[in-house]
C-alpha cells in the first residue's frame, strides 16, 4: 500500500499542475551571475509555493520537489548535472521521512535506508561503486 501511494503522489501532482496549468504561476527567485534561473517557484492561484526547482548553472535540473507552507512536502528528488539520479526521498512538513535512496555517479545504489522526523532510522546499507555491500549501520529507532 506504501509503495502504491508513494507511485501515486507524483502523478497526482502532476496531473493537477497540468489541470491548472493557467493558475499555476512561476517565479524565479534567484539567478546565477549568467543570468540563468538557479531557483523557481512555482505558485499557486493562492500565491502558495506547491513546487520548487533548484537549477544547475548550465540549466540543467538539481533539486525538486513539492511544497506545503513554505516546507518540503511529499517526494523530492536530485540529480547529477548529467540528468542522472542523485537522491530521492520524502519530506513531511520540513522534514526527511520514510525510505532514502542516494546513487553513485554511474548509477549504482549508494546507500538506502529509512528516516524518521529528520533522523536515519533502522538499518541502512552503504555500497561500493560496483554495487557490493561495504557496511551495515543500525540507527535504531
Amino acid at each position: 500500500m506504501y509503495r502504491l501511494l508513494l507511485k501515486t503522489i507524483p502523478l497526482c501532482l502532476v496531473l493537477m499542475l497540468s489541470a491548472c496549468k493557467q493558475q499555476i504561476k512561476e517565479k524565479v527567485v534567484s539567478y546565477y551571475e549568467n543570468d540563468q534561473p538557479a531557483k523557481v517557484h512555482h505558485i499557486d492561484r493562492h500565491d502558495q509555493v506547491i513546487w520548487e526547482v533548484e537549477y544547475y548553472e548550465d540549466g540543467a535540473v538539481k533539486m525538486e520537489g513539492g511544497m506545503k507552507n513554505g516546507k518540503r512536502e511529499g517526494e523530492w528528488k536530485a540529480y547529477f548535472q548529467d540528468g542522472k539520479v542523485q537522491s530521492e526521498g520524502i519530506f513531511r512538513n520540513g522534514l526527511r521521512t520514510g525510505k532514502a535512496t542516494v546513487y553513485h555517479p554511474n548509477g549504482n545504489l549508494y546507500m538506502e535506508g529509512f528516516y524518521k522526523e529528520g533522523h536515519h532510522c533502522g538499518k541502512w546499507t552503504y555500497y561500493d561503486e560496483q554495487g557490493y555491500v561495504v557496511k551495515n549501520v543500525d540507527y535504531g529507532e
